[in-house]
């Protein structure tokens, strides 16, 4: 959803912005809003961008709210406005009817107030637009790809998008409310790849189409962009990122490191590096712990004089009878029949 606030007051224009910012309600993500201070630039906006909310003051130099909306409606017909006055007037709230308006809000414009307006306006947009993406499904679909893109997944990133693309095929809405999706999407997914550090991607894109095609293409060219820039950026200094998780597991050997660690350190998601670590290994995260750390108790058992209890607690095991268990299971014999077998005498 994006919303426009239009009032020449400072401190009432940042007190709506406060009031919506801060609003919950359920199902419905507040894509961005936008201010104007009088007519004339907010005319401006109407005219480059789609809006599903408008919230103008009456009474303003230049353009009073009435005349904008008349003047407006050829190039954002669907947006739903509400008009903001100082004063109880008949005249003004029959004019505003007159006009389509669909709600009349008189100032000093209270929390309960903006709260009932807003649920009456989120209702008139579900019941015109017979479908919406649910908020859940943008951050799934925001923190999947931002996985592929930080390790230059393309292949992940083009199948990530077309499942998105097939799954919402059948949902109704308009153009404009797909566009502001997308759009959101597409902001946050920069925001959150610049948030990693030292990469600085273009936080003022913006998509546009005739058609949902069009504005997926373009989505779609975007992403496979941030790969290239993220590449060049980083300049031959590519982190892989499972040679860096095995890296991390030695190191940590002796610590209860797990999966969850080691993709937050990454800066993956959980699931996604999960099933990269498989993929690239043919071995699970927790296979491959035991692997790493059956191979260290081998060596730490044929080069020192370390008590089997010392050695479970070297490899991050503080129960040695689970780690003998564990070690006679990837080996076929014991510790101490692994020692033995070496002619190792402690």
């Amino acid at each position: 959803m994006k919303i426009l606030i239009i009032e020449d007051e400072f401190m009432i224009r940042k007190g709506l912005r406060h009031l919506l910012e801060h609003m919950e309600l359920e199902g419905i993500c507040i894509e961005e809003i936008l201010e104007a201070e009088d007519g004339i630039d907010a005319e401006q906006l109407l005219q480059s961008q789609f809006f599903d909310i408008v919230f103008t003051d009456i009474n303003m130099p230049e353009m009073d709210g009435l005349s904008l909306l008349a003047k407006s409606t050829k190039y954002n017909p669907a947006a739903q406005w509400v008009i903001l006055s100082g004063h109880d007037s008949f005249q003004y709230a029959q004019q505003a009817i007159c006009h389509g308006v669909k709600d009349y809000l008189l100032k000093p414009i209270t929390k309960k107030k903006m709260h009932e307006t807003m649920l009456r306006l989120v209702e008139n947009l579900k019941k015109e637009q017979q479908d919406f993406i649910e908020i859940h499904e943008i951050e799934v679909m925001v923190d999947n790809l931002e996985s592929a893109i930080w390790v230059l997944d393309e292949v992940l990133v083009e199948e990530t998008i077309g499942l998105w693309a097939s799954k919402i095929e059948k949902k109704q809405f308009q153009l404009a409310y797909f566009q502001n999706v997308m759009n959101h999407l597409l902001k946050t997914l920069i925001e959150k790849i610049n948030q990693k550090g030292s990469i600085s991607l273009d936080e003022h894109l913006r998509l546009s189409g005739e058609n949902r095609n069009q504005i997926t293409n373009q989505f779609r060219e975007n992403c496979v962009s941030m790969i290239d820039r993220i590449r060049l950026q980083r300049k031959g200094k590519l982190i892989d990122p499972i040679e860096a998780a095995k890296e991390y597991i030695i190191k940590n050997v002796g610590t209860k490191v797990n999966l969850d660690d080691v993709a937050q350190r990454l800066g993956l998601n959980s699931s996604y590096f999960s099933q990269l670590f498989k993929r690239e290994t043919g071995q699970t995260f927790v296979e491959y712990r035991i692997h790493l750390r059956m191979e260290v108790a081998k060596q730490l058992l044929e080069r020192s004089n370390l008590r089997i209890i010392d050695i479970s607690s070297k490899i991050g095991y503080d129960d040695a009878p689970h780690f003998t268990k564990t070690f006679k299971k990837y080996t076929g014999i014991s510790p101490t029949e692994y020692r033995n077998s070496l002619g190792i005498e402690v």
